[in-house]
């Protein structure tokens, strides 16, 4: 993979070409004993309304609700955080404050009869009752449709003008950070939280990407000021209140959006950092850079899994993918995972429409599989899939996350593709195949070589697919040729590796000179079993 490259106009496109490699090759410091911090496995952040749509009746009550919290902490949840404010407003309470106003989406929560107490204290009372820490969520930089609510929607002065259509926020603005912070305090006076999490990922942006950059001291200062705020709250609670924050998936992109997050772990500001991708899981996430920023403080590390794997995929994560991306985590550093959009695997129960594939029956069947992801090793011995995908052409973040080897039409083309699997294929009977899908014509031929040892044509095994894949089976690929490699140590080793394709041979008969591409890359290890 690439280290992801800024853009800011919507046309600019950085993809690989002939020779290139798709991925920086970069000291890392995987770890094949892993010893997570603190007791904390699982963080899960459920969105305002999408997982209640879909769990509660169409005259909910608190018993409806209570039941849902208590699933969560059935099925290992640590940290339950729940969105609670958005630019489009304040749900599951209230708000007292003048300048705030209700969420203007409709919730089933606002239908539970007012005299069992607002949805957020339910809540809070049942997660505590269950063991867990609840979290109120804020939705830091969110451009979903709407002009806003309260103070926001009158003042598009305090806009960010680089999402104008969209009523972002803009936090270079004291008014939206005393905006921001007003309801944060009253949430601390008024319900008994454990703390905050505030979501950066949606939508990325808190300051026009031109200042984001210089904007550092900003941010800085706003989370100095909450966390003393917190802090004055813990010594009256007796116990310390948390504030986590979720942001983009490398420190490049935290850095170039205006978090810095090394300095906020270091303080002390907050005490866990939630990396991750805007949409989907990234199992080649080089997570072990944010390790080595909390390793030597009391901030943990919880990266994300997302259930939808790439742009343009129906393909939604199993248990297997969970376990192997897991599984990379744990190696880089992580303390716990967390997730982000888990509702996305029963999305059916709540709609009909979108073409959604995923079943209404996954709840509460999926949540089981977050306890395989504890990273305790009692699943260890249960295959894992890893997936190495091109994300998107255009993150939200404004940056590139589309590794392909693409090479030109002629003998000797090649390029490179970085691949992390955390894996030790040294133990006696394990099995372990690399599938590689490469967009080509019908003759056309690849050889290839892993870091930098030649794979012998005999034990590959290729399949033609000439009318390529259809949506409906996966993400869309034109006529490609699936390569399935037997995958073994040495050469493969614990970590990164480099996988070299290379062109051999051409199909006489190809209609024109497109590309070569390498679109995707698949390792599936299955353990032996062990009598």
């Amino acid at each position: 993979m690439i280290k992801p490259h800024m853009i800011v106009a919507s046309t600019l496109l950085f993809v690989c070409v002939a020779g290139c490699t798709t991925s920086e090759t970069v000291p890392t410091t995987l770890t094949r004993t892993p010893k997570p911090r603190g007791d904390v496995r699982i963080v899960y952040v459920s969105d305002l309304g999408s997982d209640m749509k879909s769990v509660l009746t169409e005259n909910p009550t608190a018993a409806q609700l209570r039941a849902y919290v208590d699933t969560l902490a059935a099925n290992g949840v640590d940290i339950y955080a729940q969105d609670v404010f958005s630019k489009q407003g304040v749900g599951w309470f209230e708000p007292e404050h003048p300048d705030h106003e209700p969420h203007t989406g409709k919730t089933p929560v606002t239908g539970i009869p007012p005299q069992d107490g607002p949805p957020i204290a339910i809540v809070v009372d049942q997660s505590h009752r269950s063991g867990m820490k609840f979290l109120a969520a804020f939705r830091m930089a969110d451009r979903h449709g709407g002009s806003g609510t309260g103070m926001l929607k009158k003042r598009q002065d305090l806009w960010n003008p680089d999402f104008p259509a969209r009523a972002a926020m803009d936090y270079t603005h004291d008014e939206i950070r005393d905006w921001v912070y007003a309801i944060y305090d009253e949430i601390l006076r008024r319900f008994d939280v454990d703390g905050f999490e505030f979501t950066y990922t949606r939508w990325m942006h808190c300051f026009p990407v031109k200042a984001a950059r210089d904007s550092h001291p900003i941010m800085t200062k706003f989370l100095r000021r909450v966390r003393a705020r917190l802090d004055e709250a813990s010594k009256q609670k007796g116990r310390r209140l948390m504030l986590g924050v979720r942001v983009p998936q490398t420190l490049e992109e935290c850095d170039a959006l205006g978090y810095d997050v090394a300095t906020w772990a270091r303080e002390g500001l907050v005490d866990y950092l939630a990396p991750c991708d805007f949409f989907f899981t990234d199992f080649n996430a080089q997570y072990d850079e944010f390790a080595a920023v909390t390793r030597g403080t009391d901030c943990m590390l919880y990266p994300a899994v997302h259930p939808l794997v790439a742009g343009g995929s129906p393909w939604i994560m199993q248990p297997d993918h969970y376990r192997a991306a897991a599984r990379n985590m744990y190696a880089a550093g992580a303390d716990g995972i967390s997730q982000f959009n888990f509702q996305y695997h029963w999305v059916r129960r709540r709609s009909s429409g979108g073409g959604w594939p995923w079943i209404a029956g996954d709840f509460p069947k999926s949540l089981a599989w977050l306890r395989q992801i504890r990273g305790d090793g009692r699943y260890d011995g249960l295959p894992r899939h890893y997936l190495f995908m091109p994300l998107q052409a255009r993150s939200e973040s404004g940056f590139v996350k589309f590794d392909k080897i693409r090479m030109a039409r002629k003998i000797g083309s090649g390029g490179e593709y970085r691949f992390r699997i955390a894996e030790d294929l040294t133990d006696s009977g394990t099995a372990a195949e690399l599938v590689v899908s490469a967009v080509s014509w019908d003759h056309d031929q690849l050889s290839f070589s892993l870091n930098g040892t030649p794979l012998p044509d005999g034990p590959i095994r290729s399949r033609r697919h000439g009318k390529g894949r259809a949506k409906e089976v996966g993400r869309p690929m034109k006529p490609y040729r699936a390569y399935m490699i037997p995958l073994t140590s040495p050469p493969a080793v614990f970590g990164d590796n480099v996988l070299r394709a290379e062109v051999t041979a051409l199909d006489k008969n190809a209609p024109g000179e497109d590309d070569i591409i390498v679109e995707e890359l698949e390792v599936t290890v299955v353990p032996p079993w062990k009598r």
